[in-house]
């Protein structure tokens, strides 16, 4: 009787000592050797194989809830107008708010939906609330704690219509076009 054919590689073709790594490269299952293994799949060999043994895979299946959105052909607003920022006497404005209720502040957490030591520390300044918090207290006690401040809007560029684009030009817009 001969000799055991030895593994190899399927990416190198180097000899595979050891019962090799299983890994998963745009579909294709490869038995891989310790080096391929590590520069392919991103971990050290002996951490964990990224191909399960012995168990089959668990099929998922997802049942979309209603009907698709379709694209209308308009395109979407990339950022609002306007910028929100929490006006700089916030504290004063929630302490004195507070102080007409006459509750406690056990009360009014329960009641507006923020901790009692949130609370707390926003009426006395230690902290300055985000525009989420600032929202249901502005909602409960009817007070301003968030200001809009408006951004220009800036025009588009024209090009001329006898421009002529460099090669530094196509660059820079292949490279806008792969990071959307």
């Amino acid at each position: 009787m001969g000799k055991a054919k030895p593994k190899l590689c399927e990416i190198c073709g180097a000899p595979i000592r050891g019962p090799g790594h299983k890994i998963r490269i745009e579909g294709a299952e490869l038995l891989v050797c310790d080096r391929c293994y590590e520069r392919y799949s991103h971990k050290k060999p002996g951490t964990f194989s990224t191909m399960p043994t012995g168990r089959r895979p668990v099929r998922r299946t997802h049942i979309p809830s209603g009907p698709k959105p379709r694209n209308t052909g308009r395109p979407r607003t990339e950022r609002p107008l306007y910028q929100e920022e929490i006006v700089e006497d916030f504290a004063d404005r929630v302490y004195h708010a507070i102080q007409k209720t006459g509750k406690s502040y056990e009360e009014l957490s329960h009641e507006i939906g923020l901790s009692m030591n949130d609370l707390r520390a926003i009426a006395h300044g230690y902290r300055e609330p985000t525009i989420k918090e600032a929202k249901k207290l502005e909602k409960y006690f009817k007070i301003t704690l968030i200001e809009r401040t408006g951004q220009e809007v800036q025009e588009k560029a024209t090009v001329p219509k006898d421009y002529e684009p460099t090669l530094g030009d196509v660059a820079n817009i292949r490279i806008k076009k792969r990071k959307k």
